[in-house]
């Protein structure tokens, strides 16, 4: 827990104005001074440390933390702490859409890291004139104050860190609508209704927000720690696992390899005693064999006439259709011979038959 007698020096306990206080904040006012409120030190240091310990285990998960402080007292801090842990921040301008539409911030950043490329191959080939060279690095001078802490931003986002909600109240709603845990610094003025991890304190006063954002980067940089020991830990279990797997298999391509070579000898042997078997028997199987060969002789000699007749038999119905063809063919000329002698003779009128039937009874 943090010392009451640090906060005190670095007043931490100073709050605003009576008159611009948020009733929100009574619970966190410990009593007035010369018409300003004095914030209760020992629910400070009750806060930050409940916000220290949800940071150190949102680092050891993995997560990445956002870092939001736009006023002056808090953009250097912001972006030593965010680079030293290696984690996104916004020390400029919050750009809306940063969490909520993270498609479109990402269209200006690869615009920033096209027009660095540009910028740094201009000694090489120069396409481009001084002119347009010099508006490219006023872009990149501009893209790099606003979207320069957030180029290696990635999702999920585990958790907010914000100095004075009332300053960067567009970052506030969006990390609220999206569900994401917030953590601030939060002044007397201020609304600490959508803020999950209040800490109540001075927000305008350098030497407070520095001590406040040191505590909470020292408890994050534990929690990153142990992430990557985590990390390194499970890359070692999976050496040895792969390791073990590896053993495990060569053990069995061994084992399976002398089954077969104890496998191979015995076939060797009972192949050998095989073809002795196969020698013992051969007199006596040819001896049996001897009179089977006799049959299909026979038979070849019984079926060998057959085959004679099958040679005459296409021969002698060869010659019975020529018969055929030649007696078909004496037809057909004694038919044509009828016809034309019938041609030939004249047919006999009416007249020539009467003088014929006359002829006759004389």
């Amino acid at each position: 827990m943090m010392d009451y007698k640090e906060l005190i020096k670095c007043g931490v306990h100073f709050g605003h104005q009576v008159s611009r206080w948020c009733p929100r904040m009574a619970p966190y006012i410990w009593g007035q001074k010369n018409k300003v409120h004095l914030i209760n030190i020992s629910k400070t240091a009750q806060q930050l440390e409940k916000a220290s310990r949800f940071l150190k285990g949102v680092a050891e998960k993995g997560q990445t933390i956002l870092w939001v402080g736009t006023k002056k007292p808090a953009q250097q801090m912001i972006a030593e702490t965010a680079k030293r842990l290696d984690m996104p921040y916004v020390n400029h301008r919050w750009i809306g859409g940063t969490l909520s539409n993270n498609a479109q911030v990402k269209k200006s950043i690869t615009k920033l890291l096209h027009y660095e490329d540009v910028i740094s191959r201009a000694g090489k080939m120069s396409h481009y004139t001084k002119k347009e060279l010099n508006m490219f690095q006023k872009m990149v001078d501009r893209l790099e104050r606003n979207i320069g802490g957030i180029r290696n931003l990635t999702h999920p986002i585990g958790a907010v860190v914000i100095i004075d909600v009332r300053k960067e109240r567009s970052a506030l709603k969006e990390a609220y609508r999206m569900g994401i845990p917030v953590v601030a610094l939060v002044d007397t003025n201020s609304d600490p209704s959508m803020v999950d991890y209040v800490i109540p304190g001075n927000d305008d006063a350098p030497r407070a927000i520095n001590l406040v954002i040191n505590y909470l980067g020292d408890s994050a940089e534990v929690g990153v720690k142990i992430a990557k020991k985590k990390q390194e830990e499970e890359r070692e279990r999976r050496k040895a696992e792969a390791a073990a797997k590896a053993a495990e298999s060569k053990k069995k391509a061994a084992a399976t390899s002398s089954k077969k070579a104890e496998k191979a000898p015995v076939k060797a042997g009972a192949k050998k005693d095989d073809a002795k078997k196969v020698t013992a028997k051969k007199p006596a199987d040819t001896k049996k064999a001897a009179p089977a060969k006799k049959a299909p002789d026979s038979k070849t000699k019984t079926a060998a006439p057959k085959k004679a007749e099958d040679k005459k038999t296409p021969k002698t119905v060869a010659k019975k259709t020529e018969a055929k063809k030649t007696a078909s063919t004496k037809k057909d000329e004694t038919a044509v011979k009828k016809t034309a002698a019938k041609a030939t003779t004249p047919k006999k009128t009416t007249a020539t038959k009467a003088k014929e039937t006359t002829k006759d009874k004389k």
